[in-house]
């Protein structure tokens, strides 16, 4: 039996994770779901807010690129057919990397080994409204995200100000054959059928070139005070478009930190078990070392 593979597009920091898990918070209780995270670094951060959710989801991690990179295609393929029949899976629903260029996913439908076990179900993409103009370096890909939707989420509305019908009409030129919902926190109806896909790709039938950007892991066993995770976060940002992570703080507390190019928050969690773990993309300093440079700005 064939199930339906839903995506979630969007750039980094757009809300996709948000969305997913209020997804698994509406579906979870009656389906069985399977996830798929795609990160562009090797630490998994998305996927320990995925099995907070306490459900019993199978989840499928694929670290350090896009599944739709040639280079990663086949082996994705593979674990995917592989995911399926392991599990007796009612659906699947796939967090794409924010770096993702999702123009050659009709080669994962159309594959020998998955055109009887899935087909494509939704495809959301989710746009930043507050930070869209930020991502002209690598425009094309945002707006291949933008193309492969037949919904596109124009996230932060509350944030975007007097830009946001701007944006709307670059949106609906980029796709005009997508709805286009407006919204805050990622949050839309999720039973409203969905508009009849047509991918509208115009003439752009290949893979954008890969941005020039880099990640990089931060995970240590020292103490930091919140003050000092603050005066860290402050002096680094600037080198970072996403940055996300957890810190343990001295008397015991843990905190979630979550930033997105000058917009960075530091809330306080009681359920991460693990050691200080953060993961930053952006144009990194080749004469900085980022663990070296936390490490300074932790307790003795």
């Amino acid at each position: 039996m064939s199930i339906p593979l839903h995506l979630v597009n969007g750039f980094l920091g757009s809300g996709k994770t948000t969305f997913l898990l209020q997804y698994l918070h509406t579906f979870g209780p009656q389906r069985k779901i399977g996830v798929i995270q795609n990160e562009f670094s090797a630490a998994g951060i998305d996927g320990k807010l995925v099995e907070r959710q306490g459900n019993a989801y199978q989840i499928l991690e694929i670290n350090n690129g896009s599944v739709f990179c040639v280079c990663l295609l086949g082996g994705f393929i593979s674990a995917l057919s592989s995911f399926i029949d392991d599990y007796n899976l009612d659906e699947i629903i796939m967090e794409a990397s924010g770096m993702s260029d999702p123009v050659s996913i009709g080669q994962i439908f159309q594959a020998a080994q998955l055109r009887s076990k899935v087909y494509l179900g939704y495809c959301w993409t989710i746009v930043d409204a507050q930070n869209f103009h930020k991502v002209q370096a690598i425009r094309s890909r945002v707006e291949h995200q933008i193309r492969i939707a037949d919904t596109v989420i124009v996230n932060k509305c509350d944030l975007a100000g007097h830009e946001i019908d701007a944006l709307l009409t670059i949106v609906k030129k980029i796709n005009p054959f997508a709805r286009v919902l407006q919204t805050t926190f990622a949050r839309i109806d999720l039973g409203e059928e969905k508009n009849q896909f047509k991918f509208f790709p115009v003439f752009e039938t290949r893979e954008s070139p890969r941005p020039d950007l880099l990640s990089l892991v931060i995970k240590s066993n020292r103490i930091i005070t919140v003050e000092r995770l603050n005066e860290f976060v402050a002096s680094a940002k600037g080198d970072f478009i996403r940055f996300k992570g957890f810190a343990n703080i001295n008397n015991g507390q843990k905190y979630a930190i979550q930033g997105v190019f000058d917009d960075y928050t530091l809330n306080q969690v009681a359920w991460f078990p693990g050691p200080t773990e953060m993961v930053g993309i952006g144009t990194l300093k080749n004469n900085v070392n980022y663990l070296d440079k936390f490490d300074t700005y932790c307790s003795s």
